[in-house]
């Protein structure tokens, strides 16, 4: 018998050691590095406590960083999910041309960030970006902007791209989740008078609870933890409009080379993401029970 319990813990013990040393460790390293005045390069390091979370709830950029933070996530999260339902909706059925729009729509899924700069630098260039370039050629060049240097709407210009970029991955969360649906259950609302708005409003749409759900835990820890396409378009500016919570911790990190500081930061995030999960999850039961 105990064998058979030793044999039990051998199976265990491969992501056990996964855990705890790429997760746990760097977790309690990060919070034992944010209580300490650090370079990151000097051996000696100088314990403050927790000097360097008192500095940064004072800070009026981190605070700057979680408005845009909740402005990008709110708005990110519900137009990935309403477009990718919407389309998922309209193309459910079999069809070799929907199946090519599906194709199309989930390419930008898994181009790199780097590609989608590239493209979008382009795109919104102030002087010789096609959109500006076109809204010109057809006498709307007040409507011209410079979309990633205006303060004011730099940060939705970064929404709009990404919003781009991950509504393929919504609709197809919500494709899977149409295939598991009864067409008895369509069929019988409409027999009852139901108009197509209604069918897709009041019965499919609070159907897909599950995929409603898991795309709001998905969408709102990535909008967190989101960097690369922010960094490479915009690096947080102009004037901290686009600065997120990652942002703001890699330029502390490397910028000013506050590692302490950065680690304190790092840790707000990783408990901000924590308790964004449990909420959602424990309202997830809750309207599920």
């Amino acid at each position: 018998m105990r064998n058979r319990q030793y044999s039990a813990y051998l199976y265990i013990a491969p992501i056990m050691a996964f855990f705890i040393v790429f997760l746990l460790y760097p977790l309690l390293y990060t919070l034992r590095i944010s209580l300490f005045d650090w370079n990151g390069i000097d051996k000696t390091m100088k314990y403050i406590g927790l000097d360097n979370y008192n500095e940064m709830f004072k800070d009026p950029v981190f605070w700057q960083s979680m408005r845009n933070f909740a402005i990008f996530a709110i708005l990110v999260v519900g137009i990935q999910m309403v477009l990718g339902f919407l389309l998922a909706y309209v193309m459910r059925r079999p069809n070799r041309l929907f199946t090519a729009y599906k194709t199309m729509i989930f390419i930008p899924v898994i181009l790199t960030p780097v590609v989608v700069s590239y493209v979008f630098t382009n795109l919104l260039a102030y002087n010789d970006g096609l959109i500006n370039e076109s809204l010109r050629s057809i006498g709307l060049g007040s409507l011209a902007f410079s979309w990633m240097g205006n303060p004011h709407i730099a940060l939705y210009t970064i929404v709009g791209v990404t919003v781009w970029m991950g509504t393929g991955f919504s609709m197809s969360v919500y494709v899977s989740s149409l295939t598991s649906l009864s067409n008895e259950v369509i069929e019988a609302s409409r027999i009852d008078g139901a108009t197509k708005w209604q069918t897709m409003t009041r019965v499919v749409w609070p159907m897909l609870r599950d995929a409603h759900y898991s795309l709001t835990i998905i969408g709102a820890i990535s909008a967190l933890k989101i960097f690369d396409i922010i960094y490479l378009l915009t690096r947080g500016g102009p004037v901290h409009s686009t600065e997120m919570p990652s942002t703001y911790m890699f330029n502390k990190a490397f910028g000013t080379y506050e590692q302490g500081f950065a680690s304190a930061t790092a840790t707000v995030i990783i408990v901000f993401a924590m308790a964004i999960t449990i909420i959602q999850l424990r309202v997830s039961r809750n309207s599920s029970s």
